[in-house]
């Protein structure tokens, strides 16, 4: 500054500089990101924001699919709360759901339940015991219980329950916007066989205005229970004193149209029937024993006694999805495809009478007749004298599932739906068979890769079906879950609970990627039996290490892991997978890893969680 005297000055302007420099940086840099986010906003807004990208630019890539489960074909574990069950399949002498909101909150608005109808009878029974109560005291609480002709009758008021949980579980226009903006194109839909043409709205159809004296606010007209059982309930023919829900045709319809409107295609699944096709408390009618084989099956194809019910079912089904195309063609737009049956007689190994389980009952599965399993096993294996590489379908009691869905795939190819574009997805499951029928393997399967009960439903898929139809509407399903077995399972503390422990990262990923080829070698093992370029789904998958969420991984790297993997290698197999499932908000534990919409906020993808609205349950000690 000596040899200078302005120098300071012209330090002091640099410095004056480079302060409004960095203020106009920091004004731009505030103002791009304001607009940044208001374009994000206006673009998420508009759905148009990707489905493998969030705003944190977290590549998370998306199933074909999600199955809306426990809406229209109750399961009990959507239903536990908070402080609920740990484990997806209940024991046997577990009762683990707690409420059905918004009606049924807590043991003050209802029963404990195991299944669909379980819980139906059990709310009737808490309202008849509510309104004699009432009755005693002579109280006028909650519509005039002491006058029974100014009040639902129990009957009346559990199916208004029922309903007022099927009208406000899904908002049909916010959500499906969503899933079609993650960029979701199918959805499937577990319903129960019983169905009714009276659309429940409880105010205009359970209760009426009394129009002889319309000034009257509180003159209203209540269908007795009667009427309520005739128009909005199903009898069980295989059970005395069980009686179903109905579903009402114009809601579902209603959400097809809305389907239609997202460009989103719906499966309908009969994920139940009467009596009940398997084992479990998603059969409708646990805790009793499945009766549908036994004395629906057995009597009607064995014996010819009866009539039909099963078959019947499925085939006015199939004809009112077919009047749907003139009735209502809004509505046979959103709709996709058929299952017509989920997991046909799952767990009929186990349940057979023998040990380690129910030792004290018969199968649910008996075999079929002699002659007709000879005569259904000439069928299968046909012209396969000159055929060795191809597998012979062995005898036994899976023959009667098999004959059920080749019927089933025979009445669907017989309907117009598979000219109208409309596809049959048939499920089966791998405990059908028992190890003894299964084809022996060179090489001893590992991580979960077991060829054989593949190739079994590969020789049946290819007997039942011809190659036109496995390329256009003919769709094999098979769920797999690593939530189940030794081979493929996490858990926090390691083996032998799981196959790898959840924090070790190695053996993690190393279990979780060779278990992930399973779509691939799903597609070679059927497509060795019935040739390529025929459809493959899995239905059902889940980020779930563990059946019991105490010993599943629940760490949200791990979860990532598990959807990515399997996403991405049933991508590269050409196998299309629907999550179970979109949304459990009751579920309590359980969502992390099953609810696709709590898994995808835990991601940074959504920006709310899957969460209850209302409490769900006593609180359990």
């Amino acid at each position: 500054s000596a040899r200078n005297p302005r120098g300071p000055k012209r330090n002091d302007n640099r410095v004056r500089l480079m302060v409004i420099g960095f203020l106009v940086l920091a004004l731009i840099t505030t103002s791009f990101r304001a607009l940044s986010r208001q374009n994000d906003d206006e673009e998420k807004a508009a759905g148009k924001y990707s489905s493998t990208t969030n705003s944190r630019h977290i590549n998370v890539p998306m199933p074909a699919g999600v199955n809306l489960g426990s809406w229209l074909s109750l399961e009990d574990w959507f239903y536990v709360g908070d402080n609920g069950a740990v484990e997806v399949a209940s024991p046997d002498d577990a009762i683990a759901a707690a409420c059905l909101p918004p009606l049924h909150l807590d043991s003050s608005t209802g029963p404990r339940w195991n299944s669909e109808t379980d819980l139906l009878s059990g709310l009737a029974q808490h309202y008849k015991e509510e309104m004699d109560k009432d009755d005693e005291t002579q109280s006028t609480l909650g519509g005039y219980p002491n006058n029974k002709k100014q009040s639902l009758g129990p009957w009346g008021k559990a199916i208004k329950t029922i309903h007022a949980f099927r009208s406000s579980y899904l908002d049909f226009e916010k959500e499906l916007g969503t899933m079609a903006s993650l960029g979701i194109k199918h959805v499937r839909v577990p319903v129960s066989w019983c169905w009714t043409d009276t659309d429940i709205d409880p105010d205009l159809h359970l209760v009426t205005k009394n129009e002889t004296d319309p000034n009257n606010d509180d003159n209203w007209i209540y269908m007795d229970d009667e009427e309520v059982l005739d128009k909005y309930t199903c009898i069980d023919p295989f059970y005395d004193d069980v009686r179903w829900p109905a579903i009402p045709r114009g809601l579902v319809q209603r959400f097809l149209r809305a389907c239609a409107d997202h460009g989103i295609g719906a499966t309908l699944d009969i994920h139940t029937y009467p009596g009940g096709t398997s084992i479990g408390t998603f059969s409708g009618v646990w805790p009793r024993y499945s009766r549908f084989w036994t004395h629906g099956d057995v009597p009607a194809l064995d014996n010819e006694e009866t009539h039909d019910v099963g078959r019947h079912i499925l085939k006015n089904f199939i004809a009112y999805l077919e009047s749907l195309a003139v009735k209502d063609p809004h509505a046979f737009r959103g709709f996709r495809a058929l299952s017509p049956m989920n997991e046909p007689a799952h767990l009929a190994t186990l349940y057979n009478g023998n040990p380690p389980i129910r030792t004290d009952r018969e199968t649910f599965l008996p075999p079929l007749p002699l002659d007709k399993a000879a005569e259904y096993l000439n069928e299968l294996n046909a012209g396969l004298e000159s055929k060795p590489h191809l597998t012979k379908v062995p005898d036994g009691n899976h023959l009667r599932v098999m004959l059920w869905l080749r019927d089933a795939i025979d009445a669907f190819r017989q309907s117009s739906l598979p000219s109208m574009g409309k596809e049959l997805h048939v499920n089966v499951h791998e405990s059908l068979f028992p190890s003894e029928v299964l084809p022996k393997q060179e090489i001893k399967s590992d991580y979960g890769l077991n060829q054989a009960p593949m190739q079994l439903f590969g020789a049946w898929w290819r007997a039942s079906t011809t190659p036109k139809e496995r390329a256009k509407w003919a769709v094999l399903d098979i769920h797999h879950y690593y939530a189940w077995g030794s081979q493929c399972s996490g858990a926090v503390e390691g083996p032998p609970t799981g196959r790898f422990s959840c924090s070790d990262e190695d053996h993690r990923e190393l279990v979780i990627d060779n278990c992930g080829a399973w779509a691939s070698v799903y597609r070679s093992t059927i497509e060795k039996e019935c040739e390529v370029g025929l459809r493959l789904a899995s239905a059902e998958f889940s980020a779930s290490t563990h059946h019991s969420v105490r010993h599943a991984c629940n760490d949200v790297t791990t979860l990532k892991m598990m959807l990515e993997t399997q996403v991405d290698m049933a991508a590269a197999a050409d196998v299309e997978l629907f999550w179970w499932s979109y949304k459990m908000p009751y579920g309590g534990a359980f969502r992390s890893a099953w609810s696709l919409k709590h898994l995808l906020y835990l991601l940074g993808v959504l920006p709310q969680p899957d969460e209850e609205m209302f409490h769900c349950g006593d609180h359990i000690p």
